[in-house]
């Protein structure tokens, strides 16, 4: 599904207003699409936050339309009308007998609120930053305590249509209608857990118009089932591909498996390991299936490139740094081994991220590398800088693509687009999640040879095998969610 940034929105309605669509036509357009989602409900009384500026002429023009359908409806002003078109509707409102009240009148207000059914908020539009004043967080907390149905109008008030930041008691809605694209902070938390079920209103704006300004996009199924790989019946196992897992030590046994077992889970045709004595019995005792090389130290050290080099042209990606460890020469060995197969896919996760920190201009040397960090990980890479815009400029300026992780995990390209999932669940909160994550991603980079193709299955998959699994999200756990990935398999069958 296609989605815009605050800004690119704002352009897409210059474009169309300039093309000879009156700003207020769009306007009643909107209004009209948040009406017909307020019809749903069983109501009688609604209530309209306005704010001064766009979002509260749509609140304005949305009491308007209630009042002329035989609703009971009354405006709580929370900011005197500013811009042309705001003063225009709330006008015209009133012209019609609406009824407003000013949030200065605190009682009034408070009175009016407790005798609603519905409450619509449209106070501060998506290009909403910083914090919200003392009066308005007032008026939230005692609607967000109401038991009422809270709407939004494209976004609630105090949550950054950008990257889904938020102010303190933000209104927190059970619906948000939002015009031409949804906003990338709808799906990004802390602001995706207050806009509830998202509507996208179509307003008349052309796609063509919207596609040529915004490009990120969230993950659905319709996407996902247009990239997974075919699945010829005429094939052996070399016809999927292969993938090689490098990490563990002394003290991670573990990871590399849950790596492994992510390739195999995703249809890879061969997965090889290259890791220390105590991850290849791991390995050995739990994926017999996998073909396991122990490397001649409890650590990997440089000395190990050459072992790999007899075998690397068997492999079609590679994952580098699950258990890994950060002994100095683990660390000289995973840079190496990313600067020796340039012409391998590669995904860094882990103890290959911290070995990446201590040289970044390895990213720039190749297109064929996908990091995988979480936001400490990322922190350690961009000097304590972890927020999106942060984010896509890394991205950008070190030539990378990269997914940073989390429960809305975001996947940006080296020419700044991004990519949000929005599947996953709390099960996912556990150690051995991002393990299996850089399998996943290199089990279908074996089969596609796209990186940035086999991290949106591979995001997609692990979220949505979490929400289908059996398991409690308390007791699930990586290893038992990739048993799950059959079920995501079979349901795409039927997109």
């Amino acid at each position: 599904m296609r989605v815009a940034f605050p800004d690119q929105m704002r352009e897409i309605d210059k474009t169309i207003i300039e093309r000879g669509v009156p700003s207020l036509i769009l306007m009643e357009e909107a209004a009209r699409s948040v009406f017909e989602e307020i019809r749903r409900f069983s109501m009688s009384n609604a209530i309209v936050l306005c704010g001064g500026g766009n979002n509260g002429g749509d609140g304005y023009t949305v009491a308007r339309l209630l009042l002329c359908a035989g609703i009971h409806v009354e405006v709580v002003q929370c900011y005197v009308p500013s811009t042309v078109d705001c003063i225009a509707n709330a006008t015209l409102y009133g012209s019609l007998g609406g009824q407003t009240v000013r949030i200065e009148e605190k009682l009034d207000v408070k009175e009016v609120l407790s005798k609603a059914d519905i409450v619509i908020d449209a106070v501060f539009g998506t290009g909403f930053h910083g914090e919200l004043e003392s009066e308005v967080t007032e008026i939230f907390d005692f609607v967000n305590r109401l038991d009422v149905i809270r709407l939004a109008v494209d976004i609630p008030s105090g949550v950054s249509g950008f990257d889904g930041s938020t102010s303190k008691s933000c209104f927190r809605a059970h619906k948000t209608v939002t015009f031409g694209l949804a906003k990338t902070g709808h799906f990004l938390y802390p602001g995706r857990e207050f806009c509830g079920d998202v509507v996208v209103g179509s307003v008349g704006f052309p796609k063509s118009v919207m596609n040529s300004l915004a490009d990120s996009e969230v993950i659905d199924d319709e996407m996902v089932s247009k990239l997974i790989p075919e699945r010829v019946l005429n094939s052996y196992k070399g016809t999927f591909g292969s993938v090689l897992v490098v990490g563990g030590s002394g003290i991670y046994t573990g990871a590399p498996y849950l790596s492994a077992l992510g390739a195999f889970r995703s249809g890879c045709g061969m997965v090889y390991s290259y890791t220390p004595q105590g991850s290849a019995t791991v390995i050995r005792n739990n994926l017999p299936e996998a073909i396991a090389y122990e490397s001649r130290k409890d650590f990997l050290i440089p000395g190990d490139i050459e072992v790999l080099s007899k075998i690397m042209e068997r492999i079609d990606s590679v994952v580098i740094g699950p258990g890994a460890g950060r002994e100095e020469e683990s660390i000289e060995f995973v840079l190496k081994l990313l600067k020796s197969f340039p012409g391998k896919n590669f995904v860094v996760d882990a103890d290959g991220l911290y070995a990446l920190s201590k040289d970044l201009s390895v990213l720039a040397r190749s297109e064929r590398i996908i990091i995988t960090p979480h936001i400490g990980e990322f922190s350690r890479m961009n000097e304590g800088k972890t927020d999106l815009k942060s984010f896509v400029q890394f991205c950008v300026s070190n030539s990378t693509t990269a997914i940073l992780k989390g429960a809305s995990s975001v996947l940006c390209d080296a020419k700044g687009k991004i990519t949000i999932n929005t599947t996953g669940n709390s099960g996912l909160a556990k150690a051995g999640s991002g393990d299996l994550l850089s399998g996943t991603i290199a089990g279908f980079a074996s089969q596609t040879g796209e990186l940035t193709r086999s991290a949106i299955l591979a995001m997609y998959f692990m979220g949505r095998a979490a929400e289908l699994s059996v398991v409690s999200e308390p007791c699930n756990s990586a290893s038992k969610i990739a048993e799950f990935y059959t079920l995501v398999f079979e349901e795409l069958k039927q997109t």
